[in-house]
C-alpha cells in the first residue's frame, strides 16, 4: 500500500476540495500532465487531500479509471490533526507519491488516531455513591440519549459527570502510557486530572462534596467502548485511579456541553473575565465560550454532513451568525440586516449557538454533544424545531445526551422517530427518598415518570373543570 498527496487546487483554477469530498473522488485537472503518475495509483492505496502545505482528509482508493485523471475513494475522512508537508519539490505537484518514511509514519499515526477517535462512543457508566446516585449502571445508545425527571433527581449531574470524564480523557491523551514504565508513574497524574475536572465542572468547593453524604467512598466506571476509566473517591484521600485502570492510550474525543442558560448574549468579554477573576460560572461556560470564539471555516462545503446541518439551522434562523469584534450578530438572509444577538429571542439564540459551533468546526458528526434542558424558554413551535434538530444531529452520527423535563419535547421526538433511529430514555425519580433510574428504548416503559403523571393529572383536572 502506497500513500499519495493529491491537491484540490492547481493552475489558477478554483479550489475543488468541496466538490471532491462531496463526490468521493479526485480528478487530475490537467490533460497533459501527471497522467502516468495517476495511473500508477493502486486500489487500496491511500490518498491525502491537501491544501497548501497541509493534508486535511484521507481516503482509500477503490477505483482507478486508468485515464490519467479519475480516482475514486471509499470516503474522504477528515483527519483529527492536519498533516504538514513541505511545500517544495514533488509535494507542490497536483499528485505525488509520499516516499519520506518520516512523513509516512506521521500519516499512519494520524490515520490510526482519527479512526480510533471517531469510533469512540460512551457505552455505559456505573455510578456508586456519587451525589444523588447510590448504585446505578446506565447503558447508552449510540444515537440520542434522553434523561427525564423532576428537579433534584440528578439529570444535570449525570450529564456533567459524563462530560467531565470526557474532558479528563482528552487531557490525558497528551500523555503516553505503557512506554518505558511511565505508566507506573501516571496514576497520581490522572487522579489529579479527574479531581480537578470534577471540581471545575461541578464548581464544588471540595471533592468530598460530590460523595453521597451517607457514605465515605464513591466508585465510578465509564466504558468508552475502546477502553474504560475507573476511579474512586474518598473524603480522606480524594480521587484515585489504579495503574491497572489506566488505558495504554487515550484517544481524544471532541465534545461540547451546552448549559440550560444560553451564553451568546453575555459572551462579550467572558473569556478574559473568567481567566482573570474568580467566576461564579463553572468551567462548562468557559469551554463553550472558547469554542464559540473560533472563526468560521472558510470551506464548510467541504464537510457535506455539517454543511447540510448548518443550512438547515440557518433556514430556521432566517439568517447567518456573525462574530464581529467580540459580539455576536444575526445577519438576515432576506435583506442583510444585522441584529445584535441579545435582541433575538432566547430560543433562537440556542439554535444560533449550535449553528456557530458547526460553522467553526467545534461540533462535527463525530462529536459528543451534551445539552441541558434544550427546550428551556422555547415556545411550542421552536420546541418542535429543536426536536427536529436533535434527531438530525443523532442521524448525522453524533452521540447526543440531553436532560429535560418537557413531555412536549419527548412526544415530538417520538413523532419523528423511525425504526432506524437509535434512542434511549432514562427516567430519574424518587423512590423511598432515594433516586432511582429506569431505562428503556421505549419512553412509555419507564417507571415513575413525574412529568408524565403531572400531565395526565392536569388533563383530568382540565376535563373536570369543563364538566362543572
Amino acid at each position: 500500500m502506497d500513500y499519495w498527496l493529491v491537491r484540490a487546487k492547481w493552475g489558477g483554477v478554483e479550489n475543488k476540495k468541496a466538490e471532491f469530498i462531496n463526490n468521493d473522488e479526485w480528478i487530475n485537472g490537467y490533460d497533459n500532465k501527471y497522467l502516468d503518475i495517476v495511473n500508477r495509483v493502486q486500489v487500496e492505496d491511500i490518498l491525502l487531500l491537501a491544501e497548501e502545505s497541509t493534508a486535511t482528509h484521507y481516503g482509500k482508493c477503490i477505483e482507478n479509471a486508468q485515464d490519467g485523471k479519475h480516482l475514486t475513494v471509499d470516503k474522504w475522512i477528515m483527519l483529527k490533526e492536519p498533516i504538514s508537508f513541505p511545500a517544495k519539490g514533488a509535494y507542490i505537484k497536483a499528485i505525488a507519491k509520499v516516499n519520506d518514511e518520516i512523513l509516512i509514519d506521521a500519516v499512519k499515526f494520524e490515520i490510526k488516531n482519527t479512526i480510533s477517535s471517531n469510533d469512540i462512543k460512551i457505552k455505559s457508566i456505573s455510578i456508586e455513591n456519587f451525589t444523588v446516585f447510590k448504585n446505578e449502571l446506565l447503558a447508552f445508545s449510540d444515537g440520542l440519549n434522553v434523561v427525564v425527571g423532576e428537579n433534584g433527581t440528578g439529570k444535570s449531574h449525570l450529564l456533567k459527570l459524563l462530560y467531565a470524564l470526557i474532558i479528563t480523557n482528552n487531557r490525558s491523551s497528551n500523555f503516553e502510557f505503557g512506554v518505558n514504565g511511565i505508566k507506573e508513574k501516571l496514576s497520581p497524574t490522572v487522579s489529579a486530572i479527574i479531581e480537578q475536572d470534577l471540581i471545575n465542572i461541578f464548581k464544588s468547593e471540595k471533592l468530598k462534596k460530590l460523595i453521597n453524604h451517607e457514605v465515605y467512598k464513591s466508585v465510578t466506571n465509564i466504558d468508552l467502548n475502546k477502553y474504560s476509566i475507573q476511579f474512586s473517591m474518598t473524603e480522606r484521600y480524594g480521587c484515585f485511579v489504579a495503574n491497572k485502570n489506566i488505558p495504554l492510550n487515550f484517544f481524544k474525543k471532541e465534545c461540547v456541553f451546552i448549559p440550560a442558560k444560553e451564553m451568546l448574549s453575555f459572551y462579550e468579554g467572558f473569556v478574559p473575565l473568567y481567566e482573570t477573576r474568580e467566576s461564579s460560572f463553572d468551567e462548562i461556560y468557559y469551554n463553550l465560550a472558547k469554542s464559540l470564539s473560533l472563526s468560521a471555516l472558510k470551506n464548510i462545503e467541504s464537510y457535506p454532513v455539517e454543511s447540510k446541518l448548518l443550512s438547515r439551522l440557518e433556514e430556521i434562523l432566517e439568517g447567518k451568525i456573525l462574530l464581529e469584534r467580540g459580539r455576536f450578530y444575526l445577519v438576515s438572509t432576506k435583506n442583510g440586516h444585522k441584529t445584535e444577538i441579545a435582541l433575538i429571542a432566547e430560543g433562537l439564540r440556542k439554535i444560533a449557538t449550535i449553528a456557530q459551533l458547526i460553522a467553526n468546526g467545534s461540533l462535527t458528526k463525530n462529536s459528543l454533544l451534551f445539552w441541558d434542558e434544550p427546550e428551556a424558554n422555547l415556545n411550542p413551535r421552536l420546541i418542535r424545531k429543536m426536536a427536529e434538530l436533535l434527531v438530525e444531529l443523532s442521524r448525522a452520527g453524533m452521540q447526543v445526551f440531553i436532560a429535560t423535563h418537557s413531555l412536549f419535547l419527548v412526544k415530538e421526538l417520538e413523532i419523528l422517530r423511525t425504526k432506524e433511529d437509535k434512542f434511549k430514555y432514562f427516567g430519574l425519580g424518587f423512590y423511598q427518598g432515594d433516586v432511582r433510574v429506569s431505562q428503556s428504548e421505549d419512553f412509555e416503559q419507564l417507571d415513575d415518570i413525574v412529568i408524565l403523571d403531572e400531565e395526565l393529572e392536569q388533563d383530568d383536572r382540565f376535563l373536570a373543570k369543563e364538566h362543572n
